[in-house]
């Protein structure tokens, strides 16, 4: 075989890399996309039940939490303020319903958006037990306005643990994405061993031509 027809090896090892790079970026966008499953995903799913439980709780005087969210008529007569009826919405629309699709889905937007729902309704529950606890309603002046009571309470506790768990399984890499960037880069490590060393090749191999020019001038002087 003439050396015009032999296949370049630096080429073949450019194309290797960039397989390599394809396939590390498929590798990144399939395990970005879904979050661990493991023992932060197991704690999730028990503080989502929990939280859906709470609800059957009384948060004021004989109002529990999904008379809050329907806003009923025993709420409407307890007064609930609209950040306790805010509190309510986001633990349910947001914590417990995207939190089920996080754990049957493991996809990482909906962990995201499950997380950023429970982290606001963490401000507006304190909120909500604050305004509760000072009696301040929609009316200052009523006189049968109920303390905060065992539902809320829990429904904050439960909240803020799940705010943590969601951290902690939105930011935390699994084993397999630990392999898979320490795969890439000890491919990457040789490829460019691999590189060097057909660059080291081809230079012994075509040698430069002032190198070759210099004895036959000499002998063309002599």
């Amino acid at each position: 075989m003439s050396t015009e027809n032999r296949p370049d090896p630096i080429e073949q090892v450019s194309v290797a890399m960039e397989d390599a790079k394809l396939r590390s970026r498929k590798n990144d966008a399939l395990w970005a996309s879904r979050v661990v499953v493991g023992r932060p995903l197991l704690v999730a799913l028990v503080l989502v039940i929990l939280l859906a439980a709470v609800q059957l709780l009384p948060h004021s005087a004989g109002v529990r939490g999904f008379d809050v969210l329907f806003y009923t008529d025993v709420a409407r007569e307890q007064q609930v303020s609209l950040p306790a009826r805010v509190f309510v919405t986001l633990i349910c629309a947001g914590s417990v319903l995207f939190g089920v699709v996080t754990v049957f889905t493991q996809r990482w937007w909906a962990a995201g958006i499950a997380w950023c729902a429970t982290c606001v309704a963490a401000v507006y529950g304190v909120l909500a037990i604050w305004l509760r606890q000072d009696g301040r309603g929609p009316n200052p002046d009523s006189t049968d306005f109920g303390a905060p009571q065992i539902g809320i309470y829990l429904s904050e506790l439960l909240v803020l643990a799940l705010a943590v768990t969601l951290s902690i399984l939105l930011w935390v890499k699994s084993d397999q994405q630990k392999a898979a960037e320490l795969e890439v880069r000890k491919e990457s490590r040789k490829l460019q061993e691999q590189r060097a060393a057909a660059e080291s090749r081809r230079e012994s191999n075509h040698p430069r031509s002032d190198g070759q020019a210099g004895p036959e001038s000499g002998k063309q002087c002599g």
